[in-house]
C-alpha cells in the first residue's frame, strides 16, 4: 500500500492516499466507478479527492469535518492538480512525502 502524503487544505494538514473507502465514497456520490472517472470533469475529480481525504482521515482516526463545498473553497487549482497527479502515479512509483501544493513558490 502506498503511504499517505500530507496535504494542506486551508489552515490544516491532512494525510492523503487512495483507499477502498475512498472508492466506495466516490461511487456513492457519483454512481460511477473510479476507473470511469472523467478527469476533465472538475466536479468528479474534486469528489474523488474529497473522498480520499475523508477516507484516509477516518482510517487514521483524524478528525475531518470539511463538507465537499468547504473542501473545494479551500483547494486551489494548483493544489487540485498536485493531488490529482499523485493519484495517477504508477503503483510502482515511490510515494513522496511532504505537502502537495503547500508553501512552495514557483519561479
Amino acid at each position: 500500500m502506498r503511504k499517505a502524503i500530507n496535504i494542506q487544505v486551508g489552515d490544516r494538514t491532512y494525510p492523503f492516499r487512495m483507499t477502498l473507502g475512498a472508492m466506495l465514497r466516490f461511487k456513492r456520490a457519483t454512481g460511477k466507478e473510479v476507473a470511469d472517472l472523467d478527469d476533465s470533469n472538475v466536479e468528479e475529480v474534486a469528489t474523488l479527492l474529497h473522498a480520499c481525504l475523508a477516507s484516509t482521515c477516518a482510517a487514521d482516526k483524524i478528525p475531518f469535518d470539511l463538507s465537499f463545498e468547504e473542501f473545494c473553497d479551500n483547494v486551489s487549482v494548483e493544489d487540485l492538480e498536485a493531488m490529482q497527479a499523485l493519484l495517477t502515479e504508477p503503483d510502482d512509483a515511490p510515494a513522496e512525502s511532504g505537502d502537495a501544493g503547500g508553501d512552495e513558490k514557483k519561479s
